[in-house]
Formats: C-alpha cells, sequence, structure tokens
C-alpha cells in the first residue's frame, strides 16, 4: 500500500518537475528570440545614425564611429571610462558644437558597444594597441587628441607616454586618479560567475533587469537616446573582455603609473568628482544627484541639499575633498606635465550631467593648442 502511494507521489512530483522543466525552456526560447528581434532593429537604428563602422584590429573588429568635420582642425578621439558602452551616446551632447569643426572618433574597446567580443587579455599594452591598430585601419592618422573618461585617462597616458608623436592633446573628463597604491583594494571577480552571467545576457534575460544596473540617462536625453544607449550597454554586458579589464585594473594602472613619462604634451583634467570647493557648489551637486536617485528609485539615502544641521556633513566632506585633490590628484597631474586641473563641480559622468559647460572647456582647450 505505501509504495503504491510512494509511486504516485514520485510520478506527481517528476511530473510537476517536468512541467516546469517546460516551461523554463520555454520562456527562455521566448526571450531569446525576443532579444535577437530587438538586437536587430535597435542595430539598424544605430546604423542609421552612423554608431556602426566595424574595423579589423587583428583578430577581431573594434567599432569606430566618426562624426563631425573629416577635414577639420583636430582629430579627437573618445575614450570610455570602465564598462561605458553606451560612452559615445551620451557623449555626444556634449561634443554637438566640438563636431563642427574636428573630427571626432570613438572607439569601442573590445567586448563594449559594437565591437567584438575577445578571450585575449585586455592588458595595458593589448588595450593600446587595439586602439591604434583599429584607427590605423579606419584611415584615421595622428595626430590624435584624446577624450578620456574615468579609467580611460590611465590608458591615456600610457599611449602618450609610449607613442608621444601620436599625440597632439589629451583632454581628461573626470578620470581616474591615479598614485602608487590605486585600486590597490580591487576584488578580482570570479570570472565563471561572470561567464555565467555573460552567458544570461547573450540569451536576453539582461533586458528584463537593466534598469538594476543601467541607470537613466539625465532628463535631457530623448527616449531614443536612452533606447540606443541601453541597446549599447546590453551588448557590453554580454561579453567577456570587459571582465579580463576589470580584473587587470590594478595591473594595469600600476604599469601605467610606473612607466609614465611626464611630458610637454598639453592636458587638461576637468575634475567634477572632487570639484566642489564650496558648500554652494556641493549642495547644487548633491540637488542634481537627488533627481537622478528618485528617478532611478534607488535605495540609498537622499544627499543633503540645505545648510541647517548639516554643517559638518558638509564640512567635513570639503575638507576630505581638499585633502584628496593635495595629496592624489596634484601629484597625478604633475607626473603628467603640462596639465592644468579643471573644477566643474558635478558627478562622475560629468559630460552628460553639464555637456554645455563640459564642451565649453574642451572646445577652449582645442583652440588653445
Amino acid at each position: 500500500m505505501k509504495s503504491a502511494k510512494a509511486k504516485k507521489t514520485g510520478k506527481i512530483i517528476l511530473r510537476i518537475f517536468l512541467t516546469l522543466l517546460a516551461v523554463l525552456i520555454l520562456f527562455t526560447v521566448v526571450t531569446f528570440i525576443f532579444h535577437s528581434i530587438q538586437n536587430g532593429q535597435e542595430l539598424d537604428a544605430l546604423k542609421e545614425q552612423g554608431y556602426y563602422n566595424p574595423v579589423s584590429a587583428g583578430e577581431y573588429s573594434l567599432n569606430v564611429a566618426k562624426f563631425g568635420n573629416a577635414k577639420g582642425k583636430h582629430t579627437i578621439v573618445g575614450m570610455a571610462g570602465m564598462g561605458s558602452g553606451d560612452y559615445s551616446i551620451l557623449v555626444r551632447k556634449m561634443t554637438a558644437d566640438i563636431e563642427k569643426d574636428n573630427l571626432v572618433v570613438f572607439v569601442d574597446r573590445a567586448g563594449y558597444g559594437l565591437s567584438d567580443d575577445t578571450e585575449k587579455e585586455m592588458t595595458i599594452e593589448n588595450i593600446i594597441e587595439d586602439y591604434r591598430t583599429a584607427l590605423r585601419n579606419a584611415e584615421i592618422s595622428p595626430p590624435y587628441v584624446l577624450m578620456p573618461h574615468s579609467i580611460a585617462g590611465a590608458y591615456a597616458n600610457y599611449w602618450s607616454s609610449k607613442y608621444p608623436d601620436e599625440i597632439e592633446g589629451i583632454a581628461i573628463l573626470d578620470g581616474s586618479q591615479l598614485d602608487e597604491n590605486a585600486f590597490s583594494d580591487t576584488e578580482v571577480q570570479d570570472v565563471n560567475y561572470q561567464r555565467f552571467l555573460s552567458l544570461l545576457s547573450k540569451i536576453g534575460f539582461s533586458r528584463y533587469v537593466i534598469r538594476n544596473y543601467i541607470y537613466l540617462f539625465p532628463e535631457e536625453y530623448s527616449a531614443e537616446e536612452q533606447r540606443l544607449g541601453d541597446a549599447l550597454m546590453l551588448r557590453t554586458m554580454s561579453s567577456h573582455a570587459p571582465i579580463s579589464e576589470g580584473n587587470l585594473i590594478r595591473q594595469n594602472t600600476q604599469k601605467v603609473w610606473n612607466e609614465m613619462v611626464t611630458n610637454d604634451i598639453p592636458k587638461i583634467y576637468i575634475c567634477s568628482s572632487w570639484g566642489a570647493r564650496t558648500k554652494e557648489e556641493l549642495l547644487e551637486k548633491n540637488k542634481w544627484t537627488n533627481t537622478q536617485i528618485e528617478r532611478n528609485h534607488l535605495d540609498v539615502p537622499l544627499r543633503p541639499v540645505t545648510y541647517e544641521g548639516n554643517e559638518e556633513i558638509i564640512d567635513k566632506i570639503l575638507s576630505e575633498t581638499e585633502k584628496a585633490v593635495n595629496e592624489t590628484l596634484v601629484p597625478y597631474a604633475d607626473k603628467m606635465g603640462n596639465c592644468q586641473i579643471i573644477f566643474l563641480p558635478g558627478e562622475h559622468q560629468i559630460y552628460s550631467q553639464k555637456p554645455k559647460e563640459c564642451g565649453d572647456i574642451v572646445e577652449n582647450f582645442l583652440n588653445n593648442l
């Protein structure tokens, strides 16, 4: 009697398991088909707007998007921060006026945006050679004005140290601040786990959770710009190369620091993360940050936006910022050589928060080269 009941129960459990498995498989197939259709439509839109231009970098292709005046005064090479596959979409609000008299080029690193992925390690040497090879094969000749954001500021300094004749100037947009201990506390990602997440992204599951990982563009951007930015980020999230780049960040930045050659190539460093020098500037920055926190429904406390009751907190932040600038940023700029620090208070992606102000600074730099 018990044996018959056990068999019946086992069959019910097996039937439930198989049903759930079938549902999961069906959901996965539908997700993949929907993702593939969306990918195709997004790629068509990116092609129409001039963002798609794959060029050989050797074993794989990198995307080299060109905008502006092909016979302009300067050739500006945009270099994205870590994982910022949507850099070309975001930063073009800043480069709108610059493109009138200059050629602006965006080279997606391996695994970013519309570039191919690769299993090759993303060492600083490989990253720079990829940039140089892609530009050469796209028939875009030096000298270049590099326009890096975040970690790409380190890459730009390595490039100018190794190949100074190729670089006319460098405009760093809130670059990572390097010293001998830069990124020493960065944890190495579990590659197998990250590859599993990349596989889920390839299938299309990342579309369901993208807002948990990628914040909304500021309100000034259109719905179409947001859609195309998301499309580039979805492609980046499914790639291996950015994982390798992240795991080598300590090694790469230390190599840059140790081998950086102080030179006379003109440089500006737009400092936004540490840019607030007064209470008014800090509170203005906090107001904007709070807007983004609320728009993205982030579960984090809002920043103080008044003096009342916050004087000690604000004074401490300003004091710590001043210390960081003097002890880390100024020595970094000195080691670069011929580098002017320009304070523009705001978030790390200052080019999307204050595109006009940021663009004016870069345009003035170009005019003075």
